[in-house]
């Protein structure tokens, strides 16, 4: 159990603390041998003021008071640097790249220091350490390595984007990678908990998505209750590279080719980033997984480590680096641990892979059909849209697009794509009952009018937009259920083909809704290439929100999840032959949850947020 684990986590600091007691207590005695239990700090800072001293061993480092909280010093004996944090000395990294012999301020022989600490608003640089990497531009150190150009496709995680999954590159066809989730001590007794600024929607994958959207990154406060727990309490949260085989059972990959990873990140705490390998290999090795330390920091900082700078403690009886676990890696892991009562904030901003990525050179990992999950975006939805299989060239706007705000009463969106049809811009409904599904949406008044059995104008007048009832049944799905609505760009010619339309120069889209549940926005680019990519196509989620919220989202946003086939289309390609925007809501069964699509624009010039529709209740 990760009980155990944790356990044996705090015995090393319990043999230190003993250890430093011992040495404050020859501190005391007259004899000439007795160490020296107050090393002389150089004047040498390191990151916000800290010093950085030499010692022989563990056993000679400073007592580790308040006074010197975030201090550091390097053990020659192991080549690791240590830092004074919360009374303990817990050992950041171990530095592979320097020779013993380094000068006993910590500074080498160049005059670089050995360790670099990011500033808050730095970029990554085109050089990085093979010791704890500074994201700065001002290294100059000819003897550090740049990262290279691999074949893996992690892309890098801007929360700020609406981006509420990891895009790892390593998904198993379930689209189960790259979510956030939490776990804590309370299975062996503990009560540490994470309190979350906003409201959770729990029952769901998505259900963090408020957070990342009040925060910009993953972001709480924690505090650390120790209950009945016989070692330190403490929260966590991770994501899992691969994605799950089954419920609760993850996947591994190889995830060399990423190089290691980078965090843009505060914490009040330091921060222990685990590699997690799986529930059987974790107690295999004794729960003593590789790891590295992200000291605490109020202040927006980015740090990278190669896998190399991930060590185990020591002390599990099996020996893994952190270049042989990132082939089998599983998870990665954030812990805040410490002592009873501790309390803080802390807030992952950004992850990212030290190598470049390489989508294009990069070909996924193989797994067996026993691991694929049916996904409901694996199949046709059921449409009321007169979409035909084909489609016709692709069309420029003859006007722009403009605005379309349900308030004005109007039932069309002009897009300003012209057709032989003119009927883009029309709204239709879609569900997923072509494989067995039953879902629907109530509707707050009766589709149709006396030209167009399907109009939406009769729910437009009522709502000031596009409003109803989502209700999920699953039928016979093998899959969660779902239904939605969307709208034809350009509609179709005179041969009822749909018509793509290069919508690039809207840029994006902004929208207003109000939603008690999240969906996703996406960008079908007609049947034929729909199937192509394996209804792959690029898609953005959207948080619920039981308030009017408005939303600006540029194409690059966009990202398909990774287990379709086809060539690679990302948002800004799927821009240039946009056949129509589907509003996907998708759940567990039984699902029940009200929505109004209030106003949707163009991202650039868009004005979505001058509405006056009513909010639905």
């Amino acid at each position: 159990m990760r009980g155990d684990m944790l356990l044996m986590k705090a015995l090393p600091f319990a043999v230190l603390s003993a250890s430093l007691a011992m040495v404050a207590c020859d501190s005391g005695s007259n004899s000439n041998e007795s160490r020296n239990d107050n090393p002389v700090l150089p004047e040498n800072p390191v990151g916000d003021g800290s010093n950085i001293a030499a010692v022989e061993t563990a056993e000679d480092l400073m007592n580790c008071t308040e006074s010197r909280e975030g201090n550091m010093a390097k053990v020659l004996s192991e080549n690791a640097i240590y830092e004074c944090v919360d009374e303990r000395w817990s050992k950041v990294t171990v530095i592979e790249t320097l020779p013993r012999d380094t000068l006993s301020n910590g500074i080498s022989s160049s005059g670089t220091s050995l360790i670099e600490i990011s500033s808050s608003e730095t970029s990554p640089s085109e050089n990085s350490s093979a010791g704890e990497t500074q994201m700065s531009s001002s290294s100059t150190d000819s003897n550090v390595p740049s990262p290279v150009k691999s074949a893996h496709c992690f892309k890098a995680w801007d929360p700020t984007a609406f981006e509420y999954s990891i895009y790892t590159g390593y998904d198993n066809g379930t689209e189960t990678s790259g979510y956030w989730y939490t776990y804590g001590d309370d299975s062996d007794g503990g009560m540490s908990t994470i309190t979350w600024p906003v409201e959770m929607d729990p029952p769901f994958m998505d259900g963090i998505d408020p957070v990342i959207d009040h925060c910009g990154g993953i972001c709480g406060t924690y505090m650390l209750d120790k209950g009945t727990l016989s070692y330190d309490p403490f929260v966590a949260l991770g994501f899992n590279l691969g994605g799950e085989e089954t419920p609760g059972n993850p996947v591994s990959v190889d995830a060399s080719a990423m190089g290691g990873i980078v965090v843009t990140y505060t914490s009040d705490a330091p921060i222990r980033l685990e590699m997690g390998l799986g529930e059987a290999k974790d107690k295999h090795i004794d729960y003593d997984n590789p790891s590295v330390t992200l000291p605490k920091s109020v202040t927006k900082t980015v740090k990278a480590f190669s896998w190399s700078q991930f060590k185990q403690a020591g002390w599990g009886s099996k020996q893994v680096s952190g270049e042989e676990a990132s082939k089998i890696l599983v998870a990665l892991h954030f812990v805040i641990q410490g002592k009873d009562g501790a309390k803080g904030e802390f807030n992952i901003m950004s992850i990212d892979a030290y190598n470049p990525g390489d989508c294009a050179a990069f070909v996924p990992p193989v797994y067996s059909s026993s691991s694929k999950n049916m996904s409901s975006s694996s199949s046709k939805p059921s449409s009321s849209s007169s979409s035909s299989n084909g489609t016709s060239v692709v069309i420029k706007p003859a006007y722009s697009f403009e605005t379309w705000n349900g308030a004005e009463g109007v039932e069309q969106i002009m897009t300003g794509f012209d057709t032989d049809m003119q009927d883009g811009g029309y709204w239709y409904e879609y569900d997923d009952s072509e494989d067995g599904g039953k879902s629907s949406i109530a509707w707050l008044a009766p589709l149709g009018n006396e030209y167009d059995e399907k109009s939406f104008q009769p729910v437009i007048d009522v709502c000031s937009g596009v409003c109803g009832t989502v209700q999920l049944d699953a039928g016979d799905l093998q899959y969660d259920p779902y239904v939605g609505i969307g709208f034809d760009l350009a509609g179709h010619d005179i041969n009822r083909n749909l018509v793509l339309a290069d919508a690039s120069g809207m840029g994006g889209v902004c929208i207003g809704y109000s939603s008690e549940m999240s969906f996703t926005i996406e960008m079908s680019l007609g049947e034929a290439k729909d199937r192509e990519l394996g209804y792959d196509i690029p898609i953005v989620r959207m948080p619920k929100s039981s308030s009017y919220v408005v939303k600006k989202i540029p194409w690059s946003n966009f990202k398909r999840s990774g287990w379709g086939g086809g060539e690679n289309v990302t948002g800004e390609q799927a821009a240039k032959m946009l056949g129509s925007l589907r509003f996907k809501f998708q759940g567990k069964d039984g699902v029940s949850a009200n929505f109004n699509i209030v106003s949707i624009g163009p991202y650039l010039n868009g004005w979505c947020e001058e509405s006056l529709a009513p909010v639905l209740q």
